[in-house]
């Protein structure tokens, strides 16, 4: 049965989820939705956000079997540290007592998880992320009061790992990829398949609407409709442009210029700690689709720049979603977190205290239902043992009654003898025996039999290697037996009869009509002897 598999995206303008279709062999993207977050003077921020999510729930008619989501980039801190060994267990024993140098906060306030990017006996470098305890709890409390329990909590610029694994082609050297939302833009520097650290950026799309407000004077849901409408990257040609579209472009300048210098710095970051420059950056986020802005940082950052589009991927099967396109990749990189090969960074934060409990939980369902159903299989087979024992049982009385009385009719016993099947039994077991001694005595009257009589002469008579003999015919009358036959001698006729006296069950063995046969060297002869009857041999 197909699983359906959420990977939501909560940013600061909207709330983005991505669906995949899981069956047994394969897996889809099957849908994509977006909801702008409406805030409200009465509620708080967190408050707004949890009416949006619900609505989605409910508007959308949205079920899972697993739910995945990213944690906001701006609020986890990251540090690369290096440690003299690779041993995982002495990792998980060493880290957090060698972040509590770097962390300004004790180590019961904050939630830490990491991922080795590099390992070898001699030494490990590892991507340690940590975040504060009482801001993580206020978002899992915000999902979970909008009925959503999330296996996994995952920071959010580590999952887009999982696009370059199952569906992007980077290059096989180091690149980024930039998620310029709403209020920041989160970084993921990687080299081919691996991560190699993330970095998040305050500057984005709410900024360049601030600077366009300031420097118009204009109110900022005016300084936005602005930018939506008119604004761009910075061009070096601005001929065919009106005023108010180069005043607006103008107020944005110095803000991309400011984004341009802390991208330049990461990048900088990166060469420096690796020894090689980035080759490529990929772009998605609502910012990113500023008209111009993939040439501007391009030309701006000496390097390629390319946006990421997730329809094109082989397992996307969505329909028209041309609005969307650069709002999928963080959605679709958490949902695709369930169905990532090994290998793929692990960070969750919900572990410990914080760990997933929902699997226990519909174990335990599973288990009550199955302890139900195997209750009702054990009673209907009760059921139906006792209703069978009864009807074999009844079975049983009636043809033990038959047995009884049939034996009654053919046995002179007392009556209480048969009155159980056991004794019935007993009794025709002696019967049986008593049987069995009458045929002995009569067998031992009568003789010996036929058969008893050919073993014997069989018994006695020398084998063909010393005389050859062919016995024609045997005539047994009561206690006196004759036999005809041809032999290669006179002498064998001596042995033969001989052989038979030797036997305690002939005497009187006497030869007669001894003469040549039909053939040349063949003896015809007959033999007469009495029998000695079983019991009298001496």
């Amino acid at each position: 049965m197909p699983q359906t598999i959420l990977g939501v995206d909560i940013g600061t303008y909207s709330i983005k989820v991505a669906q995949i279709e899981r069956s047994f062999k394969s897996f889809e993207f099957v849908n994509f939705y977006e909801r702008k977050i409406q805030y409200n003077e009465l509620l708080k921020p967190e408050e707004s956000v949890s009416v949006t999510l619900q609505a989605m729930i409910d508007d959308f008619g949205l079920k899972w079997d697993q739910v995945l989501c990213g944690y906001p980039g701006q609020k986890v801190s990251s540090r690369l540290v290096t440690l003299p060994f690779g041993s995982l267990k002495k990792i998980d024993q060493t880290l957090e007592f060698e972040m509590e140098s770097y962390i300004p906060f004790d180590l019961a306030d904050v939630i830490i998880d990491y991922h080795i990017i590099n390992s070898s006996k001699e030494a490990s470098d590892i991507l340690a992320l940590y975040t504060i305890k009482e801001d993580f709890i206020r978002t899992l409390t915000l999902l979970q009061n909008c009925r959503l329990d999330p296996k996994i909590i995952t920071v959010e610029q580590v999952e887009y790992l999982n696009l370059v694994h199952l569906g992007m082609v980077p290059p096989e050297g180091p690149y980024a990829i930039l998620d310029i939302g709403h209020t920041k833009t989160n970084m993921t520097l990687c080299r081919g398949k691996k991560l190699s650290f993330i970095r998040s950026i305050s500057i984005a799309g709410k900024h360049l609407t601030e600077s366009i407000q300031k420097k118009l004077n204009v109110p900022l849901e005016e300084a936005e409709r602005m930018k939506i409408e008119m604004g761009q990257a910075p061009q070096e040609q601005t001929e065919m442009l009106d005023d108010l579209s180069k005043q607006v472009e103008g107020a944005m300048r110095e803000t991309l210029e400011e984004f341009v210098t802390n991208i330049r710095q990461a990048l900088f970051a990166y060469q420096d700690r690796q020894g090689e420059p980035v080759e490529g950056i990929y772009l998605c986020g609502g910012t990113s689709r500023l008209p111009g802005l993939d040439r501007y940082l391009s030309i701006r950052l000496k390097q390629n720049v390319t946006h990421i589009d997730c329809t094109s991927f082989h397992f996307a099967k969505l329909g028209k979603v041309n609005t969307h396109r650069a709002m999928m990749p963080q959605g679709l990189a958490l949902a695709l977190r369930s169905v990532a090969a090994a290998g793929m960074p692990d960070i969750n934060f919900r572990r410990k205290e914080f760990a997933f409990k929902g699997d226990a939980q519909k174990l335990g369902g599973t288990l009550r239902h199955l302890s139900i159903v195997l209750g009702l299989i054990l009673f209907m087979a009760t059921a139906h043992f006792g209703v069978k024992y009864y009807v074999l049982s009844k079975k049983v009385k009636e043809l033990n009654a038959q047995v009884t009385d049939m034996l009654k009719q053919v046995l002179t016993v007392p009556p209480k003898q048969l009155s159980t099947p056991a004794g019935a039994l007993k009794i025709l077991q002696s019967e049986e025996n008593k049987a069995k001694d009458r045929l002995n005595k009569l067998i031992d009257i009568r003789g010996l039999s036929a058969l008893d009589i050919i073993r014997e002469i069989s018994t006695r008579v020398p084998s063909r290697k010393d005389i050859r003999l062919d016995v024609e015919d045997i005539n047994i009358k009561g206690e006196r037996m004759s036999l005809s036959g041809r032999t290669d001698s006179f002498i064998a006729i001596d042995k033969i009869k001989a052989a038979l006296e030797g036997s305690k069950y002939f005497k009187k063995v006497t030869p007669s009509n001894v003469g040549k046969g039909i053939k040349e060297g063949e003896v015809k002869f007959e033999m007469s002897m009495d029998i000695v009857p079983k019991g009298e041999e001496s």
